[in-house]
């Protein structure tokens, strides 16, 4: 089944509010008399043979009807699938199209205009790599939106890790708990697409907390294993045209790391370390928060990612470097570190676009040898 890209929600929301004096105003017209006042306009603008204008009151009319629970007409997949493909979005006519016939199969009046429709998308899909697209992808559990994405997010989205150099500083050397450690994350995503539209990531900072436990291997080499709750995310800035909004997305995950410690500087009183190795993330919640503004209209909403159609990966890894330190004599020291966490991870389903995680996580706390 077909999925809608995870990041496209943000722009579509964003073009609803912004877009059309029905929207922006506030609630001056219901919804469904929104959804044939953006139809009428998109046949006007198909029989004027502007397709871009067309697909993106198409878009708006998507959108309209996933978040207020309207069925789409199958019909409607076949001229979004029309419009994109003419305006130069093949990604997202395939992606129409291929709804349509899922839905009608065989027996819809448009079947053979389908098939030429999804055929010619693909050759052009296959043969040019898409001229600066933004494909909308109507999803296929019936939340669809098309609107320009997130371009390329300068900076992106964390992954984050907390687990501080641990080598105890006492004379046994054996096994060292840290616990409790608790860590400030400052997060934010990278994003690609092959939309038009852009985005300007900016960084979020959340709480963590866990515990690591590290034993030595030998010598100056050791290994440090660790689990952590942590919060990540990205501010984001959504522009499409002449179109601005801002928009949060924010992640509860649990962190899990298995690091390769290395002392470097040994001093009896200030155990330095270097950290390096995987980690995996388990995603437990994720929220989107949206604000956007067109003249004296304004749009705000806040909901769970599932419900605003941003459908992400739930394990997220990736590698993770950085140092740490113990204060103190004894079997309990204070432990402090700083690590990086890189996403590999593309958490984004929606092929064709990427949304990676960035993090750079203090921690500190206690690690006690044993």
């Amino acid at each position: 089944m077909t999925r809608v890209r995870p990041w496209a929600n943000c722009a579509a929301l964003c073009l609803v509010a912004a877009l059309g004096p029905a929207v922006a105003a506030g609630q001056e017209l219901p919804p469904e008399v929104q959804v044939d006042l953006y139809l009428v306009r998109a046949e006007r603008h198909i029989q004027n043979q502007d397709w871009a204008a067309a697909l993106e009151a198409l878009d708006i009319v998507l959108l309209l009807q996933a978040d207020q629970g309207m069925e789409t007409p199958s019909q409607l997949w076949f001229t979004h699938a029309r419009a994109a493909l003419e305006a130069g979005f093949p990604d997202t006519a395939i992606t129409s199209a291929t709804r349509y016939l899922q839905e009608v199969g065989r027996e819809g009046q448009d079947y053979q205009s389908a098939l030429v429709i999804l055929d010619e998308a693909m050759s052009r899909a296959q043969g040019d790599p898409a001229p600066a697209p933004r494909e909308p992808d109507p999803a296929s559990s019936s939340e669809p939106a098309r609107v320009a994405e997130p371009a390329r997010a300068a900076n992106p989205v964390p992954a984050a890790e907390s687990e501080p150099a641990v080598e105890p500083a006492g004379p046994t050397g054996g096994l060292t708990v840290l616990f409790p450690l608790v860590a400030m994350n400052a997060s934010t995503m990278a994003f690609t697409t092959s939309g038009p539209g852009t985005i300007g990531a900016s960084q979020v900072i959340g709480v963590g907390g866990g515990f690591g436990v590290a034993f030595p291997v030998s010598g100056r080499y050791g290994v440090q294993i660790g689990a952590q709750f942590a919060q990540k995310g990205a501010g984001m800035t959504l522009s499409v045209g002449d179109v601005a909004a801002n928009a949060d997305v924010t992640f509860e995950n649990v962190d899990f790391t298995a690091l390769a410690r290395i002392s470097v500087l040994p001093a009896a009183n200030l155990p330095l370390y270097t950290l390096i190795g995987p980690y995996a993330s388990f995603e437990l919640d994720c929220r989107l928060v949206l604000d956007a503004s067109a003249g004296t209209g304004r749009f705000t909403s806040s909901d769970d990612c599932r419900n605003a159609n941003i459908d992400t990966q739930l394990i997220d890894f990736g590698v993770t470097g950085g140092v740490g330190i113990e204060v103190g004599t004894g079997e309990t020291r204070i432990t402090a570190g700083l690590l990086y966490s890189h996403g590999i991870q593309d958490i984004d389903k929606y092929v064709g676009d990427t949304a990676r995680h960035r993090v750079l996580n203090i921690h500190a706390g206690v690690a006690r040898t044993f």
